[in-house]
C-alpha cells in the first residue's frame, strides 16, 4: 500500500479448536449431550480459523461479514457459557513485530480482539480505494470513520469496565485506553484528510473553508499524537508521523489563511500567518526521522512554497504596503470545522443472528450458575440452621458432662479393670479421623497457608512502596512546586488501609495459630495412648479395687449410667439426622426446577438491555427450600431433650457425689483421674480439628481475596507511572512552550522522534491553487454558501 497514510495492522492470534473447546466445557457443566450440537461447534470452529487466517492481502468485504459473523455468534455463546469457560491467545502487531500472546480466559475479550481486527480491516480496505476518484474518496472516508468506530467501541467498553468496581474483566494492556485512542483519532484524522482532499478538487473552493477542514485534520492528529505519547504500544514512526501531519495540515491551514488576508488587503496579517505557517512547518521537520518518504517530500514543498511566498510578502509589505505585523497570538484563531465523525457498524451495536441463533437449544450457563448459587444457599441454609447448631449442641453437652467428672467417675467404680465402652469408641473415632497424622500435615499445611499469605501482603506493600519511592524521586528530579499530584499516602489511601487491615487479620491469625499448636502438643502424648490400640490404653489406665456398693448407691450409679447411655443414643440420632439430612439435600435437586422455570418465563427474565434477571427465579428457591424447613422440629426436639437430660444428669451427679465421694479409695481416684484426662484429650482433640479446618479456610479465602488487593496494588502503580510521565511530558513542554498559541491550541514536539508507514496523496503540494478537476466532471463538494455539517460520503459536505 503506497500511500502517505498509515493502516492499522491485523492482531495475530493461533488457531485453536474452538467447537472441542465447547464440546468439553458441555460435557462437563451441563447437562446435556454435545454430541447434539455437532453443526454449531464446527461452524464456530471454522468462524475462528477464517478470523485467525486474516491476512493483509487480498482483502474483499467478505472478510468483513466473517468478522461480523464470528462476532454476533460470539454475543450468542456468551448468553451460554460462562465467560471464562476458554482461553484465548491474541498477539499484538503496533509495535515491532508481534509481540505475546496475551492470555485471557474471557469471550467478552475475545469480542474485542474481533472488534480491533475489524477496525483494522476498514483501515486496510480505507487505502485500497483510490484517492483520484470522488468514488474512492468517498469510500475511504467512511472506511477511515467505521475504523474510528470499532476503536470507539472498544475504548467505551474498556472505559465502563474501569469504572465498575464490581468487574472483574481484565483487559489487555494493549487494548488499554490511551492506545486505543490513539487509533480512534489517527482514523479520524484520516477520514478528515480525505475530505480536505476533495475540497481542494473544487475550484470554487474558498480558502476558507479549506483552511479550516485543515485545522481539523491538526487537530485530530495532535489529538492522535497526544494519545500516542501515553502508550507504550505505538511505535516512535507511527509517533513522527502523527508530529508530520499535525504541523503540516496547521502549516497549511495558516497559508489559507494568509491568502485570505492578502485578498482582503491586510498584508500585515497576511505577513503573520505566513511567518507562523513556516513555523509549524519547521516543527514538523523536527518529525521526519523514520517518516515515509512521500510524507517527508510532501511537508518539503509546503515548507518550500511557505519560505518563498514568506520572502516575496514581507519585501512587498516593507518597501509597498507598509502595514504593521501583528504576533501570531493576536491572529483570529481558525475556528476547524469536523466533517468525519466515528461510525459503529450495526452488528456490533445491536448483534443480531441472520439465521438460527447458534448453540438455540443450548441450556444457558446462567441457568445452571442461578442454579449452583441456589445449591450454595442450600447448602448455607443446611450449615446454618442444622449442623452449626447441632454441632453446639454437641460440644456443649460433651462440656456439661466432662466438667462433671463423667462417665469416668462411674466407669472407675464399674469397670475397675476392663477398658471402658466410650473410651474404646473415642480411640476408634481418633484413628478414624486421621490420629496424630491429620492434626500435623493441617498444622504443616496452614503455615505453608500462612507463609503465602504473608507474601500476597509483602507484595501489596512493595507495590505502595516503590510507588512511594518513585514518587519521592520524580518530586525531588522535578522539584516539588512542579509536581502537582498527591503523594502515595492520600492517592492510595484506601489501598493502605485495606492493606493494614490485612496485616492486622494475619497477626491475629498467627497468635491463634500459636494457641492451637500449643494445645495440640499438651494433648499429643495422650493421643499416641488413643492411637496405641487396646493393649496400649490398657496399659496405661491404672486399674482399681473392686469395691461393692450398698443398695442405694447402686441404684444411683445405675441411674446415671443409663442417663450417659442417653447422651450418647442423642448424639447418635443427631449424627444419623444430619447423614439423612446430607442424603435428602442430595436427592433434592433445584435444577429441574430452575429449568421449568426458565422455559416459563424464558421471554421475561432479561431486561431492556438484556441483562438476565435473577431474582426471577426467587420464588423457585422460596418454595424450595420448603422441603428443609420442616426439618427445624428435630432441633427443637433434640434440643429439649438435652435439656431435660442435663437436669436429670446434673440431679443424679449430685447426690452421686454427696453420697460416694467419701467412700473412693486411691485406686479408684487415681483410675478416674485417668479416664477423665481421657474424656477431656478427645474433647480437645474435635476442638483442635474444628480450629484447624477453621484455619484453612481462613487462610484459602485470604490468599484468594489478597490476590485481588494485589491486582489493585498493581494497577495502582500502573496508572501512577503512566501518570507521572504524562507530567513529566507536560512539565517539560511547559519549559519549552515559547510559540504563540492558534485556536486549537499548539501542543509541543514529543521526546518521542517518529513512525513507519506506506505512501500517496499529500497536503503540501497543492495550497495556493485549487486542484483542476480530472477527466471525471466531479461535483464540487460545497459552494461559498453552503452550510457547516456532518459530511456523508452519500450526499457531500453539509454545514449546519
Amino acid at each position: 500500500m503506497n500511500t502517505n497514510l498509515l493502516y492499522v495492522p491485523f492482531r495475530q492470534s493461533r488457531a485453536i479448536d474452538l467447537g472441542a473447546e465447547l464440546r468439553e466445557v458441555i460435557r462437563k457443566d451441563y447437562f446435556q449431550t454435545p454430541s447434539s450440537f455437532e453443526t454449531d461447534l464446527l461452524r464456530i470452529t471454522n468462524l475462528r480459523n477464517k478470523v485467525t487466517a486474516l491476512k493483509g492481502e487480498n482483502l474483499s468485504v467478505d472478510n468483513e461479514n466473517t468478522l461480523k459473523e464470528y462476532y454476533v455468534h460470539l454475543s450468542s455463546i456468551r448468553k451460554k457459557f460462562a465467560d471464562n469457560c476458554i482461553e484465548f491467545g491474541w498477539y499484538d502487531t503496533l509495535t515491532y513485530g508481534p509481540s505475546g500472546p496475551t492470555k485471557s480466559r474471557s469471550l467478552r475479550v475475545e469480542q474485542l480482539n474481533v472488534i480491533f481486527q475489524l477496525g483494522s480491516l476498514y483501515s486496510q480496505l480505507a487505502l485500497l480505494e483510490s484517492r483520484h476518484t470522488d468514488e474512492g474518496l468517498k469510500n475511504a472516508c467512511s472506511y477511515f470513520q467505521m475504523a474510528a468506530g470499532c476503536f470507539e467501541l472498544i475504548a467505551s467498553i474498556v472505559k465502563k469496565e474501569s469504572e465498575d468496581s464490581t468487574s472483574i474483566l481484565q483487559i489487555p494492556r494493549d487494548l488499554q485506553r490511551e492506545t486505543i485512542e490513539c487509533l480512534k483519532y489517527l482514523m479520524l484524522a484520516q477520514a478528515q484528510e480525505t475530505i480536505w482532499q476533495k475540497a481542494l478538487g473544487n475550484p470554487s473552493m474558498k480558502d476558507t473553508v479549506i483552511a479550516r477542514l485543515s485545522i481539523q485534520t491538526s487537530t485530530y492528529y495532535s489529538q492522535a499524537l497526544e494519545d500516542g505519547n501515553k502508550s507504550d504500544y505505538i511505535k516512535l514512526e507511527w509517533i513522527n508521523h502523527m508530529g508530520v501531519k499535525k504541523f503540516h495540515f496547521k502549516a497549511a491551514a495558516l497559508y489559507r489563511m494568509s491568502i485570505v488576508s492578502q485578498d482582503i488587503f491586510e498584508y500585515g496579517d497576511q505577513v503573520a500567518f505566513l511567518r507562523a505557517a513556516s513555523a509549524s512547518c519547521d516543527s514538523a521537520l523536527k518529525y521526519k526521522k523514520y517518516v515515509a518518504p512521500f510524507v517527508v517530500e510532501d511537508l518539503q514543498g509546503l515548507t518550500t512554497m511557505i519560505k518563498d511566498v514568506l520572502r516575496v510578502a514581507e519585501k512587498d509589505n516593507d518597501l509597498v504596503y507598509l502595514k504593521i505585523v501583528p504576533n501570531e497570538k493576536d491572529l483570529k484563531p481558525i475556528a476547524g470545522v469536523s466533517m468525519v465523525k466515528p461510525t459503529i457498524p450495526e452488528q456490533l451495536s445491536t448483534p443480531t443472528e441472520k439465521r438460527k441463533p447458534i448453540f438455540n437449544e443450548l441450556l444457558p450457563y446462567i441457568v445452571i450458575q442461578v442454579a449452583q448459587a441456589f445449591r450454595e444457599r442450600q447448602d448455607k441454609f443446611i450449615q446454618e440452621k442444622f449442623v452449626d447448631p447441632i454441632h453446639a449442641l454437641n460440644k456443649l453437652f460433651t462440656k456439661f458432662i466432662t466438667d462433671r467428672g463423667l462417665p469416668a467417675s462411674i466407669d472407675s467404680i464399674q469397670q475397675p479393670e476392663n477398658l471402658p465402652d466410650s473410651i474404646t469408641q473415642h480411640s476408634q473415632e481418633i484413628v478414624s479421623f486421621g490420629g496424630i497424622q491429620i492434626i500435623e500435615d493441617s498444622i504443616t499445611e496452614i503455615r505453608k497457608l500462612a507463609v503465602e499469605s504473608r507474601q500476597v501482603l509483602e507484595q501489596c506493600q512493595n507495590r505502595l512502596k516503590l510507588d512511594m519511592d518513585e514518587d519521592e524521586m520524580l518530586r525531588q528530579r522535578q522539584g516539588s512546586q512542579h509536581w502537582g499530584r498527591p503523594r502515595t499516602e492520600e492517592a492510595a489511601s484506601q489501598l493502605i488501609e485495606r492493606i493494614q487491615k490485612m496485616s492486622n487479620y494475619l497477626e491475629q491469625a498467627k497468635a491463634g495459630d500459636d494457641q492451637v499448636t500449643s494445645n495440640y502438643y499438651e494433648i499429643r502424648p495422650y493421643l499416641e495412648v488413643y492411637c496405641s490400640g487396646y493393649k496400649g490404653l490398657i496399659d496405661f489406665i491404672p486399674n482399681s479395687t473392686y469395691t461393692k456398693l450398698d443398695r442405694n448407691i447402686s441404684v444411683i450409679v445405675s441411674d446415671l449410667r443409663e442417663a450417659v447411655n442417653q447422651a450418647s443414643v442423642l448424639e447418635q440420632q443427631r449424627k444419623q439426622f444430619l447423614m439423612d439430612l446430607e442424603i435428602k439435600s442430595r436427592e433434592k435437586n433445584i435444577l429441574p426446577s430452575v429449568i421449568e422455570e426458565f422455559k416459563a418465563k424464558q421471554d421475561k427474565i432479561y431486561d431492556e438491555n438484556g441483562n438476565f434477571l435473577e431474582r426471577e427465579f426467587e420464588s423457585v428457591y422460596e418454595k424450595h427450600i420448603l422441603e428443609f424447613t420442616r426439618d427445624m422440629k428435630f432441633i427443637e426436639s433434640t434440643k429439649s431433650k438435652q435439656e431435660s437430660l442435663e437436669h436429670d444428669l446434673d440431679t443424679l451427679n449430685n447426690r452421686f457425689v454427696s453420697e460416694y465421694s467419701d467412700r473412693s479409695n486411691e485406686s479408684q481416684s487415681k483410675r478416674k483421674d485417668v479416664l477423665q484426662t481421657l474424656e477431656t484429650v478427645y474433647s480437645k482433640y474435635l476442638e483442635a480439628i474444628s480450629n484447624l479446618n477453621e484455619g484453612s479456610k481462613f487462610y484459602s479465602d485470604f490468599i484468594l481475596k489478597g490476590n485481588g488487593v494485589l491486582l489493585e496494588c498493581e494497577e495502582y502503580l500502573h496508572n501512577r507511572r503512566m501518570e507521572g510521565r504524562e507530567l513529566e511530558i507536560a512539565i517539560a513542554n511547559r519549559f519549552r512552550e515559547n510559540t504563540p498559541v492558534i485556536q486549537p491550541p499548539q501542543e509541543q514536539v514529543s521526546s518521542k522522534e517518529n513512525v513507519e508507514i506506506s505512501p500517496s496523496s499529500s497536503p503540501g503540494k497543492s495550497h495556493r491553487r485549487p486542484v483542476k478537476k480530472n477527466e471525471d466532471n466531479r461535483v464540487p463538494l460545497f459552494s461559498p454558501t453552503s452550510k457547516p455539517g456532518v459530511w456523508n460520503p452519500n450526499q457531500g459536505i453539509k454545514f449546519g
